[in-house]
């Protein structure tokens, strides 16, 4: 398919890409060197070629203005560079020799407004009980926060899902984000904002380790593939509850598998401190893409040193919807026992929570109007 840009305008580093921004619906912008047309994702049609094509020196004009505009570093010798636009928007540049064509330029764009639980509920990822369920370990009921990894493929909502869920964070946490290439946009003013950098060399792992000396209420990593896997699951084992991270895998049994696999190596012993891993992927319903929320699991427990998981929520492909497995909740016992009721009394407040967020979902908030509103019923 054939995606024309009606009118190209030159607006900040941009240039000719800007016309692309003005369309919500697409997703990845993409050059792949100097023999074809700019590619891009749309969320309706997919892949579509355009008919714009960049010359050498607008190519060239682009990576100059945004390695000036990151204060990083690009060259022959470090040819592979990940950078924000002014939007916020996440790009990747690889030059040549690396980039046999000429330098390929992929742009992930950034969405004007920051999705609420509430839209993603509206939207069809998740329905409003497992919104509410997520506020429940999210908050802990202010006595037990979950720590939680969000897994999936790529461009699946990962960091969509972890951001819209982050506003059932209590607004008191003080909060640390480490990230590679800033994406988390949380409404929170007690935050922390770490990056890695190249030069000097400071990797997520040392930022992770380094966090743990801050006091941090919350520590979420932005994209655990690494090393600073095992300092995260350290920091969950040592106390520091409501620990977040995104992961790629396809399912709750390869994202374990990752975990304590090189480079992660987490030690099997340790996986008992983590307790949920939410599960977002695409899906075609009805013949329309969209992302849903396909499986939430905890950990069971280790039997002779395997890994064991607890499916609690599975997606029913017959129906299109996420549903209860029936399978008993491991962290719905550890926060009802950590604000001394019974696992009844949990789910009333899951039921009143799921309530709540029915009726927000119809009100449709934006960002501060939801988490004010989440925040207000914090007390349920």
């Amino acid at each position: 398919m054939l995606y024309n840009l009606k009118e190209i305008v030159s607006e900040g580093d941009l240039c000719v890409l800007s016309g692309f921004f003005t369309d919500d619906n697409i997703e990845e912008i993409m050059h792949d060197g100097v023999l074809g047309c700019v590619k891009i994702y749309h969320a309706q049609f997919g892949m579509c070629e355009t008919n714009v094509q960049l010359s050498s020196e607008a190519v060239d004009q682009i990576i100059n203005n945004v390695v000036a505009f990151n204060g990083k570093v690009l060259s022959s010798s470090m040819p592979l560079f990940d950078g924000i636009l002014f939007d916020g928007s996440r790009i990747n540049i690889v030059l040549a020799p690396i980039a046999v064509n000429g330098p390929a330029i992929t742009i992930r764009k950034f969405k004007k407004q920051v999705m609420t639980a509430g839209d993603l509920v509206n939207s069809g990822v998740m329905n409003s009980e497992v919104c509410a369920f997520l506020w429940c370990c999210l908050d802990g009921l202010s006595h037990k926060p979950a720590n939680i990894l969000f897994s999936g493929g790529t461009s699946s909502g990962k960091t969509t899902l972890l951001n819209a869920v982050s506003m059932f964070i209590p607004s008191r946490a003080r909060i640390v984000t480490i990230e590679d290439t800033p994406e988390l946009r949380l409404p929170f003013s007690n935050i922390v904002r770490l990056e890695t950098s190249f030069e000097p060399l400071i990797d997520m792992d040392m930022l992770l380790r380094n966090t743990l000396r801050m006091r941090p209420d919350r520590i979420i990593v932005g994209e655990v593939r690494g090393p600073e896997c095992k300092s995260l699951f350290t920091a969950m084992n040592t106390g520091h509850e409501g620990c977040m991270g995104t992961i790629h895998a396809n399912d709750a049994r390869e994202t374990i598998e990752k975990v304590v696999n090189p480079p992660m190596e987490v030690p099997p012993v340790m996986l008992k401190a983590l307790d949920l891993i939410v599960m977002v992927s695409r899906k075609n319903i009805g013949g329309t893409i969209i992302r849903v929320i396909t499986e939430i699991s905890e950990m069971g427990g280790v039997e002779n040193g395997v890994p064991r998981l607890n499916t609690i929520y599975t997606f029913d492909p017959n129906k299109g919807e996420l549903r209860r497995t029936g399978v008993p909740s491991k962290i719905r016992t550890k926060i009802a026992d950590a604000c001394g009721m019974a696992p009844a009394d949990f789910d009333k407040i899951l039921r009143e929570r799921t309530g709540v967020i029915d009726n927000l979902c119809r009100l449709r908030l934006d960002v501060s109007g939801f988490k004010k509103a989440v925040d207000e019923g914090n007390g349920i």
